[in-house]
């Protein structure tokens, strides 16, 4: 055997052994205890008021704006007059069209007339089977007409209602788009003629986002206390009317609108606020120091000794109290050790050793 190369085997070999050995030592950790969570939380979050119903009024009716009863602020019941159209080419159409009905209604009448002579006429043999068949067809002709003419005389009288605009609900005006005078246009009107804004507010809709750990806990007996920064010392009730049900891809929050009664229009919409919503926990809910958790493939875990050895478990998180999170996990337990700061590369089944708790000593 050549002597330099079994010496640099053998240096090889110390060299590594320390390392070997170290590897199968098993690493020392220092753990904690979490601390079950089953009193209700105080969750508070932003959001903002939103009308219950608004919508932007039109008119089907082409003409010149001859009259406007309200402005913006205005409180209207539904019904209530809001403006009035003068359309003359409207109203002679719907003229021309009652004249269009009273002629096919004579049409029809003397067409119904004539089939009934030509039906007795065969009898007698007195007209051909062709001319009494092509009668009786014109007398059914003519009844179709009289109802084609009605209906486009229902079309036009329905839109010269729309002349008159008319409040479709209990809101507040809260936009003007016009002025006494001004040009409309009807049917063919962009979505930018629109004449008023209404929202209705004595009843408000408040929208937040919330996080999964909040949002997959409300119901819809869950209710919040609201409160504004422009109305110190008041809290206004809410409760959940609804969510969206599915969590938004990029903000990972979902939309969940509460309603907040305001009879007398105290609150505007559009004001930003907190809710504080008062949850109970969910099963499994515990307080473990922030250092503690760790992100492995995307997934939130923690790591615990068990027989000696580590166990990862899937967490999801809660509230974050600075020092502590909350986490949620069905397999987590009282009397588990969790690892404090525990390095990204353990793997489950690593043999660890638990170092004592430390001691304080004496100056």
């Amino acid at each position: 055997m050549n002597a330099p190369s079994s010496l640099r085997r053998l240096l090889l070999l110390s060299a590594l052994t320390p390392a070997l050995f170290a590897q199968n030592t098993p690493l020392t950790v220092r753990t904690v205890a979490p601390k079950k969570v089953s009193e209700a939380a105080a969750y508070t979050i932003p959001g903002r008021t939103e009308p219950f119903e608004a919508a932007r009024v039109f008119t089907r009716a082409t003409g010149i704006i001859s009259e406007r009863t309200l402005d913006i602020g205005d409180i209207v019941k539904a019904g209530d007059v809001l403006a009035v159209v003068s359309a003359p080419d409207l109203d002679r159409a719907v003229e021309a069209a009652r004249a269009s009905v009273e002629q096919a209604q004579v049409r029809a009448a003397n067409s119904k007339n004539l089939a009934d002579r030509s039906t007795s006429l065969l009898d007698a043999r007195a007209v051909s089977k062709e001319e009494s068949d092509q009668r009786v067809s014109d007398a059914a002709a003519g009844s179709a007409a009289v109802r084609v003419a009605q209906a486009e005389l229902a079309r036009l009288e329905e839109q010269q209602k729309f002349a008159t605009v008319r409040a479709p609900f209990d809101a507040v005006i809260a936009a003007r788009n016009f002025d006494r005078g001004d040009r409309v246009r009807g049917d063919s009107a962009t979505s930018e003629g629109w004449l008023f804004h209404l929202v209705k507010i004595d009843k408000l809709r408040f929208t937040v986002f919330a996080a999964p750990d909040l949002a997959l806990r409300l119901t819809a007996e869950s209710s919040a206390q609201v409160r504004f920064g422009e109305f110190p010392g008041r809290i206004f009730s809410a409760k959940v009317a609804r969510s969206s049900r599915i969590f938004d891809p990029i903000s990972g929050t979902m939309r969940v609108e509460l309603i907040i009664e305001n009879p007398d229009l105290t609150l505007p919409a559009g004001l930003t606020g907190n809710a504080t919503f008062n949850v109970v926990p969910s099963a499994g809910t515990f307080l473990v120091p922030t250092n503690t958790v760790l992100t492995q493939a995307g997934q939130t875990r923690i790591a615990v000794v068990k027989d000696g050895k580590i166990a990862l478990i899937d967490v999801a998180l809660g509230r974050n109290l600075g020092a502590q999170v909350e986490v949620t996990s069905a397999t987590l337990a009282p009397d588990a050790a969790v690892i404090i700061n525990p390095n990204s590369l353990l793997r489950s089944g690593d043999a660890v050793t638990i170092a004592p708790p430390a001691t304080a000593t004496r100056s």
